[in-house]
């Protein structure tokens, strides 16, 4: 990741760790080298989510569930969240996860391929956070800039 030191320091200096829950998600996505996110982004995420308090989040790329489960456990507003993944052996782990946080009504996972269910999205979000393969986000730029709520 390239971060400036400082930033980084500053903003791992906000934290004050994760849930049990999700900790011990992460630790079992790591241990079966399902990428989660790393420190640095999962901090500043919970300081977007302070200052921004989005009502309605969009991720593209679920995997097990656990940044889904972060925003929803730091937003300080209830947030409605809608998760894409096409990875049909990590959905039902992701479903387990957000069962087992009891976050199953607030998370919906849709599945299949994100460029074409992105296209039959409507309305807009206030955070949408991109987490698929890499090489697809430019597949995926139209719809979300069109999904992007302004500000």
């Amino acid at each position: 990741m390239i971060v400036e030191e400082r930033f980084a320091t500053y903003i791992n200096s906000l934290s004050t760790g994760n849930t049990p829950l999700l900790t011990k998600i992460e630790s079992e996505a790591r241990e079966t080298y399902v990428p989660v996110i790393r420190p640095e982004p999962q901090n500043f995420r919970k300081v977007i989510l302070a200052l921004h308090r989005p009502e309605k989040i969009l991720e593209v790329g679920t995997a097990v569930g656990f940044s889904a489960l972060l925003m929803a456990e730091y937003n300080p507003v209830q947030a409605q969240i809608i998760t894409i993944e096409n990875y049909e052996k990590r959905i039902p782990i992701a479903r387990e996860n957000f069962r087992r946080a009891g976050r199953e009504d607030q998370i919906t996972l849709l599945e299949g391929d994100a460029a074409d269910i992105l296209k039959t999205l409507d309305g807009t979000y206030d955070l949408i956070f991109m987490e698929a393969a890499k090489g697809k986000y430019i597949h995926f730029f139209e719809d979300v800039l069109r999904l992007m709520a302004p500000g």
